[in-house]
């Protein structure tokens, strides 16, 4: 076995390999925290801890749950990051964040979110997530930011301490201490508009029960800072920009806003505090710079969004020709379809879970979304995978089958041999190569940023081992199959070139690749596209199941790395998980290789429609030859015999039946004329109709009566065919010495004669059972043989069932008075002309209806000598 080379022994090349991925493995481990912006988390708290310390700072801005449910976890600033890393470069950032703290700079914190109650009063029964109050705390716990987006009043509406900070005069802070709250709900109050006219509201005003205390912009200014002192930010480097008095449900409040002195790390920090007069804090939001360039952002959503379009309509459009064409193996695409039907809505359900919504029985509408949107997405998944599935598979067996080497093992449950234990060795070390690759060209790219969609997992989902290896698992399913198995080969069908499906395969996966989000976006894709080359080459160098697997792992192996970059994450044991599993993944592909089957001892895999293909080719092989044998029994040229006129045709229909016809000169005056209709089609009825041939032109010249013949046909068809077999037939004799017409029938349809007196034609029904249903007594006992005088310009017409069968596009049958009515009208024809343009009657009758019988006709008029 080895590592590099499939069918190959295992060399020093493969150790090497196996060295080096595990050299890349370790540089990952040792370089990766000084890449990720992750490993600058150094949160003091853990959850319990931090909910705590929130729930204090609810009660001491004056609000009490009233048994509303909270949700607390551990969130990133998204922009703030991804500014940071701009300006400062990643890593010099990852160094400033871990080194020291910088007071002002929260790219994590802490947040608990307070959700509404289900119904009641002014809440809505479903709320929204927007519509929820929210703490913010640094990662030491300190409050940082507090939103309230529909501005709820707190249960205590009148915060003293902060009204008397508000204050210097001595008299003022006696009668706010001394008063009761509802007094200071009344008396208190905000207005600027007599300061800006020039009256201060500190002169000479008596402080009563019965006179309103306004503030002043240095009251209000002092009264924002008593709450702003109590937080972390630091107010010492803050300073006022502005300052607007506005109402908000009825009651008058201030939005003061702060600004830092300085920048900080490159940040302007703005901080703006809804203050009620009564001291209450409505709201405490802040803001940074962030990425000011977005123009690029838009036109690249919609591009994406775009060809994901276009790949899905595609996706459609190979399927539905490639179901009609009957190439597509539907057992493993339903399986996979299944599976992500099922993955979806349980990656859904682990997310709802982590927040505790699912346990609230007063949401009953909130559970119905939620249980809507896990059926939808999962049936949309179900339906995205089968159709991904079933197009990859089919265009790989077309245009790459060597690709689908190891998959085929899978496919056959043959897991227990040495080629599926080379894959899973070598997929570990490719991922650990990938790993290291990774870690390396982010090293040469510092002024690219990470973006930091969530911090830990275990505040995104619950379960998270289980939810970690289903999501990973369902991205690198859905990515790989589509651009390898779909746009790759593809491309390499179309092109024949394997430089244009890797060009392909590159870009793809370069645009589609958003579980690696790296900033800007232009230049997030040229890292792409580095990493996408290295999955590309594997892909050429191995096969599909090698690079699904190496990218599983190499996702589970980035998407675990919170577990050990950030000091004291939740997310430890998931790793820790995700270790056992790739050295249980390892001592199971050491297992299969050293006690597998050898490949030689392993057969192919066929696919089901493969095997259908082939049957019907080999049909369709049977079905020319029958066409052929069928064609070389009938006479190659119409014998010309003076004094009649003789024309026949058979057309033969997409499946080759049985009709047959033949004209033998017996001698100067006899002519032997038949027609028939083996039962059956194929290399049967080819081989049956070649019986009778051979048995009508031995007995014609030896035997003058066409029932004596018939019945000696019989006689010899029915001990050789089996049962259920037969053939009509028409078999007579023209003799010009007489002008007769002898002739006898078994079971074949009518012969037509049509008299030139009177332009009458009638049909001429002798006794006679098929050939070959019956023994040779009945059939002798039923066969009768008719005798008819033939006058100058008679005319005879033999057919099968097909002329009278033929259907058009609305199933009616050309049918026997039609046929009469056509002959009548053109008795005066030649044979030849009455047979061409009875033809073109039968085409433009049936018109784009398919043929399913074979339409043969035998025309002979009496001439003059």
């Amino acid at each position: 076995m080895s590592l590099l080379n499939k069918n190959s022994a295992f060399t020093v090349r493969d150790y090497i390999f196996g060295a080096v991925g595990l050299l890349c493995l370790f540089g990952f481990f040792l370089s990766y925290s000084s890449q990720n912006p992750k490993s600058a988390i150094n949160t003091r708290l853990n959850k319990n801890a931090a909910q705590a310390e929130a729930l204090e700072a609810f009660n001491t801005l004056g609000y009490s749950l009233d048994g509303q449910q909270t949700i607390v976890s551990f969130e990133s600033n998204r922009q703030l990051l991804d500014s940071l890393q701009a300006n400062l470069g990643r890593q010099h950032m990852v160094r400033l964040l871990s080194d020291s703290s910088h007071a002002g700079i929260y790219p994590y914190y802490w947040e608990m979110i307070i959700k509404k109650q289900g119904s009641g009063g002014r809440f809505r029964s479903v709320p929204r997530q927007q519509d929820h109050m929210r703490i913010h705390l640094d990662e030491s716990g300190q409050l940082i930011g507090f939103t309230n987006p529909h501005n709820v009043l707190p249960n205590r509406i009148v915060n003293k301490k902060a009204v008397t900070a508000a204050f210097d005069i001595k008299e003022d802070r006696q009668f706010l201490q001394s008063a009761p709250d509802s007094t200071l709900q009344r008396v208190l109050s905000f207005d600027i508009k007599s300061e800006r006219n020039g009256v201060s509201d500190s002169s000479n005003i008596e402080k009563t029960e019965k006179q309103a205390h306004t503030y002043s912009t240095a009251n209000i200014e002092k009264l924002a800072a008593y709450h702003l002192k109590n937080t972390g930010w630091e107010f010492e480097n803050m300073k006022r920009t502005d300052l607007v008095v506005t109402a908000i449900n009825s009651h008058t409040a201030a939005e003061v806003t702060f600004s830092n002195n300085e920048s900080i790390l490159g940040q302007d920090v703005n901080i703006t505090l809804t203050i009620l007069p009564t001291g209450a804090l409505l709201g405490l939001e802040y803001t940074y710079n962030g990425i000011q360039d977005q123009s690029a952002l838009g036109l690249l959503d919609f591009i994406v969004t775009a060809l994901i379009l276009l790949f899905g309509i595609s996706v459609a459009v190979l399927l539905y020709f490639r179901i009609r064409s009957r190439t597509v193996d539907s057992s493993p695409a339903l399986v996979v379809g299944i599976i992500a039907g099922l993955i979806t809505p349980s990656i859904i359900l682990l997310e709802n879970l982590v927040t505790g919504g699912l346990f609230d029985v007063s949401q009953t509408a909130s559970l119905l979304q939620i249980g809507l949107q896990m059926a939808f997405s999962g049936a949309l998944m179900s339906v995205a995978l089968f159709a991904v599935t079933a197009v990859g598979d089919s265009l790989m067996r077309q245009y790459w089958p060597d690709k689908l080497f190891s998959y085929d093992y899978v496919r056959q449950s043959r897991l227990f041999n040495k080629p599926i234990g080379e894959t899973i060795l070598r997929s570990v070390v490719l991922a650990g190569i990938a790993c290291g690759f990774w870690s390396l060209i982010l090293s040469f790219f510092p002024e690219l940023y990470i973006e930091i969609n969530n911090t830990f997992l275990s505040y995104t989902a619950t379960w998270v081992p289980i939810y970690l290896f289903i999501d990973t698992g369902l991205f690198s399913l859905v990515l790989i199959l589509s651009i390898f198995a779909v746009v790759g080969t593809k491309a390499y069908g179309m092109s024949g070139s394997k430089i244009t499906a890797a060009a392909m395969m590159v870009l793809s996966m370069a645009v589609f690749s958003p579980a690696l989000s790296v900033g800007p976006d232009w230049s997030g894709y040229l890292l792409h596209i580095f990493l996408s080359g290295l999955f590309v080459g594997i892909f050429l160098r191995w096969d599909l199941l090698t690079t699904l697997f190496t990218h599983f792992l190499f996702l589970l192996m980035l998407n675990a790395s919170s577990g050990w970059i950030a000091s004291g994450s939740p997310d430890l044991y998931a790793f820790l998980v995700v270790c056992g599993f790739v050295l249980f993944t390892v001592l199971i592909g050491v297992v299969f290789v050293t006690k597998g089957r050898e490949h030689q001892s392993l057969p192919d895999y066929v696919p089901e429609y493969v095997k259908e293909l082939a049957q019907e080719q080999r049909i369709k092989q049977e079905l020319e030859i029958a066409r052929d044998v069928q064609q070389s029994f009938l006479p190659v040229e119409t014998p010309q015999v003076q004094g009649l006129d003789i024309a026949a045709i058979c057309n033969p229909a997409y499946e080759t039946g049985g009709d047959y016809y033949d004209i033998v000169q017996l001698d100067e005056h006899r002519l032997a004329v038949t027609i028939g209709d083996v039962s059956g089609k194929g290399i049967q009825a080819a081989f049956y109709m070649t019986f009778i041939k051979g048995i009508l032109h031995s007995l014609c010249r030896e035997i003058d009566s066409p029932a004596e013949i018939l019945k000696k046909t019989n006689r010899l068809f029915y001990d050789t065919a089996p049962r259920g077999t037969f053939i009509s037939l028409v078999y007579g004799i023209v003799d010009l010495r007489d002008n007769s017409f002898n002739f006898a029938r078994a079971g074949h349809n009518p012969v037509i004669k049509i008299s030139a007196e009177n332009s009458h034609s009638e049909e001429l029904r002798p006794n006679g059972i098929g050939v070959g249903l019956t023994q040779s007594s009945l059939f002798d006992d039923n066969i009768e043989e008719l005798k008819l005088n033939l006058l100058e310009d008679d005319l005879l017409v033999l057919y099968t069932d097909g002329i009278v069968e033929a259907l058009d596009g609305a199933h009616n049958f050309y049918g026997s008075k039609r046929l009469h009515t056509f002959l009548e009208q053109r008795k005066e024809s030649s044979a030849e002309t009455l047979l061409q343009e009875l033809s073109q009657e039968l085409y433009s009758f049936i018109g784009d209806t398919k043929q399913h019988d074979d339409m043969t006709i035998l025309i002979i008029k009496r001439n003059k000598e």
